[in-house]
């Protein structure tokens, strides 16, 4: 069943999601939630995302477009027991470049952040990356 409810922006732009809301979606304090927009349909979405023992980090790179690229950064992650929770990819120049962005788990992390950006831009997989903690 949908539900719905009128909430009003504070002056600092936050809105409050009911009780009801956050128990029926199992949100608690410090819960992690993923805003989404859809620009399309005038959309704002909340959604739950991830768990509250999670350290999440953000990953955004430039990367080749060459099939085989993302598979290759994503066995770096995986030997580095980098979990990956959410990723969109978008070919900027077709065959040429194309960008990734991901949120990842760390908490099970082998290496340092650091260390994994030094992975990928050893193997020469991406020409920028950004790895930063949330």
């Amino acid at each position: 069943m949908t539900k719905g409810t009128l909430a009003k922006l504070d002056g600092r732009g936050r809105v409050i999601i009911p009780a009801s809301f956050r128990e029926a979606l199992g949100l608690k304090e410090g819960s992690n939630v993923l805003l989404r927009i859809d620009e399309k349909n005038n959309l704002l979405l909340i959604l739950p995302f991830a768990s509250n023992f999670d350290e999440l980090a953000k990953i955004e790179l430039v990367m080749g477009d060459a099939p085989g690229t993302l598979a290759k950064i994503l066995s770096i992650l995986a030997s580095s027991n980098i979990d990956l929770i959410r990723s969109e990819s978008t070919a900027q120049e077709r065959g040429r470049s194309a960008e990734w962005n991901a949120i990842v788990d760390i908490s099970k992390c082998k290496r340092s952040l650091s260390e994994v950006k030094k992975l990928i831009l050893k193997e020469k997989l991406a020409r920028e990356v950004e790895i930063e903690r949330l």
